[in-house]
């Protein structure tokens, strides 16, 4: 008997029958569902010369269609072989590659700008009333004059590069 491993293709049920040996329960038919992927051991057996099924556990008879037989191969690793040469890249670092973070930076650094220039305005007299709508109005718009600075001036962006 030469067990093999096998790995199911698709989900399916097959039937088993229990048999209590008590007289008031009689022997019952049950289902066992094997699911896609799963992996079972058995036999492969033959009928006319040909494959037919395999047998799981000497009792549950899986179709053909639902199973591929799994081969398995050792690793074999030779770390003890010649130096190969990789060539070294090159790579350019580009802080803020990506254009949200660059416009989420620019309404931010807007923002703090813009409350510590109202901050600085009620400090200095230019505006006569102290108010906290004074330091919301300058981090909007401060806010809106980073967003749209870093939209006017967008820098040429080069990605890193690869020389071999």
């Amino acid at each position: 008997m030469a067990l093999k491993s096998y790995i199911i293709t698709q989900d399916f049920k097959t039937p088993v029958v229990r048999i209590t040996g008590m007289p008031h329960k009689p022997q019952e038919i049950r289902f066992k569902t094997f699911r896609k992927g799963e992996i079972v051991k058995g036999e492969l057996k033959h009928a006319n010369n040909k494959p037919a099924f395999v047998l799981v556990g000497r009792q549950l008879v899986v179709p053909l269609e639902v199973v591929r037989e799994l081969i398995t191969k050792s690793i074999v690793s030779n770390a003890d072989g010649e130096d190969v040469n990789v060539p070294e890249k090159k790579t350019k670092i580009v802080a803020n590659t990506d254009p949200k973070m660059k416009y989420l930076d620019a309404i931010i650094l807007g923002a703090l700008v813009g409350a510590g220039g109202a901050y600085l305005a009620e400090k200095q007299g230019l505006i006569t009333t102290v108010d906290k709508k004074n330091k919301m109005y300058g981090a909007l718009i401060g806010a809106a004059a980073g967003f749209y600075l870093a939209y006017r001036f967008k820098v040429n962006k080069t990605k890193p590069s690869t020389q071999e």
